[in-house]
């Protein structure tokens, strides 16, 4: 790392380095070191490609254990703004869980080969399911929703991104009122679904599927909306009516005008302010449209998907100088910054980070038209729609044709994931990530098979020092944790 264990070695033979020096060296020399310590790491780990390794502590955890209890500490006085007065008990119970994520002392599962001659086992530990905040299980959600997406959800049919984004003077509002998301995403579906109307001359049935996000580059607050919309509608006959482009001048006027009529209606604005927002050239209200999804490209539509539900950070774009406290992000370059960098004391990066962690049982994702959940129980009886579903929903229709004829609402693995359905992915997903097939066993290629889920402290502590005692311990656990 930069200033850290790597790079000490690497220049060992030379003179003593001002500890203050790599704060001074500037975005690109930081951008240079962290491109040396991933090669160096890469090139010290000595797993065999395509060989699932243990999970130890991540970096990201390892930072709150040093910083979080400060953070505690100073939080009403110094950060309750920013994070909310009353929320540090939300915010406490969420870093606790995440702690426990990867923890082998509270529970493991046994792993063991098939193969009799074999025997080759491992343990693995459970999961934290803390969205936005652990990206380990943060990235299982993005995958499993990418996948129910593109195989349950989007009609063999055209669609389209589009990007909203709230000019600076409203995002504080987003900040202390987190329920203003799901009405401003119904505020845009009914806006494109007047627009696609207008376009065909009637009234058209579309569908739309929106997502909230407050991240954007380097962690920084920036709420906006991710919605893929359907490129049309359906009218009374069950013909679809293409709708390929919109005026975008004239879509980004309506949503400005909306919006600041939203915001007066609620109070939040003045009228002066409003009249103004209407005036300004550069008002800070912006729409893209530039990203198209066509009708049969899967891997596009899951994607996609999958971007509007990525968690607010990832640790490949981190790196942690535990000794200097600090923390280097990088990502694409950005002309508000002027880098493609940025580095964080670790207080500051842990409070970047809290502010996008969401209230429990939130709902950030929204569909809407007939992709809700009540439209979605009536597809069978139009078959219109069961001729472009998706070819998972068909699967599922014909080994249960009579199911959810009711219109009732079905489940979406959009916020929270079953523990059935988890343990079913966990393997799998693991294969997509990294092409390592988690239940196949490295030594000799045959399945392996989860024999039992051990959550009994005292044999979980049995275990785990036995595994100590033969020098085959998970990585990151000592002895001296389990005292």
């Amino acid at each position: 790392m930069f200033g850290g264990k790597i790079l000490d070695r690497a220049f060992a033979n030379r003179a003593p380095i001002p500890g203050n020096y790599y704060r001074s060296c500037g975005a690109i020399l930081g951008a240079v070191f962290l491109s040396v310590a991933v090669q160096l790491a890469l090139s010290l780990d000595a797993t065999p490609p395509g060989t699932y390794r243990q999970r130890g502590t991540s970096s990201l955890q390892r930072l709150f254990r040093a910083h979080f209890p400060e953070l505690v500490a100073r939080y009403e006085s110094e950060f309750a703004t920013q994070l909310g007065k009353f929320r540090l008990e939300r915010i406490t119970k969420a870093v606790q869980r995440f702690l426990a994520c990867g923890d082998y002392r509270r529970g493991i599962a046994r792993i063991k080969c098939t193969n009799p001659d074999c025997g080759l086992e491992y343990f693995r530990p459970f999961s934290c399911k803390v969205f936005h905040l652990c990206p380990s299980c943060s990235q299982k959600r993005t995958l499993l929703f990418g996948e129910y997406v593109n195989e349950q959800l989007l009609l063999r049919l055209p669609h389209r991104q589009i990007v909203f984004t709230f000019p600076k003077v409203l995002r504080g509002f987003f900040r202390h009122d987190r329920g203003l998301y799901g009405e401003t995403s119904k505020l845009v579906y009914r806006m494109i679904q007047r627009f696609y109307s207008s376009a065909a001359g009637y009234r058209i049935r579309s569908a739309a599927v929106i997502a909230y996000s407050s991240a954007g580059d380097f962690v920084r607050f920036n709420p906006h909306l991710h919605a893929i919309f359907l490129e049309g509608g359906f009218d009374r006959q069950g013909r679809f009516v293409h709708v390929p482009a919109l005026n975008l001048a004239r879509l980004a006027q309506y949503f400005r005008a909306s919006m600041v009529a939203f915001f007066l209606k609620r109070s939040l604005i003045n009228e002066r302010l409003g009249r103004n927002m209407l005036q300004w050239t550069h008002s800070g209200f912006s729409l893209d449209m530039s990203v198209r999804i066509p009708a049969n490209s899967s891997k596009t539509r899951e994607a996609l998907a999958q971007y509007i539900a990525r968690p607010p950070v990832s640790l490949s774009k981190m790196l942690v100088e535990e000794h200097e406290a600090s923390v280097l992000y990088r990502s694409e370059y950005n002309p508000y910054f002027k880098t493609n960098n940025r580095l964080f004391p670790a207080l500051e990066f842990l409070v970047q980070l809290l502010q996008h962690l969401p209230d429990a049982r939130t709902q950030l994702i929204r569909r809407y038209g007939l992709y809700s959940s009540r439209s979605r129980g009536t597809w069978s009886r139009m078959p219109y729609l069961v001729r472009l579903a998706p070819e998972g929903w068909i699967r599922q229709h014909e080994q249960h044709p009579a199911g959810r004829l009711d219109g009732t609402p079905e489940s979406c693995p959009d916020q929270s994931v079953s523990a059935k359905v988890s343990r079913a992915a966990w393997a799998r997903l693991l294969a997509k990530i990294y092409e390592v097939d988690a239940l196949k066993c490295s030594r000799c290629g045959s399945p392996m098979k989860v024999l039992a889920l051990i959550t009994d402290p005292h044999e979980v502590r049995r275990i785990l020092l036995h595994l100590i005692k033969t020098g085959l311990a998970p990585p990151g656990l000592e002895a001296a944790s389990l005292s």
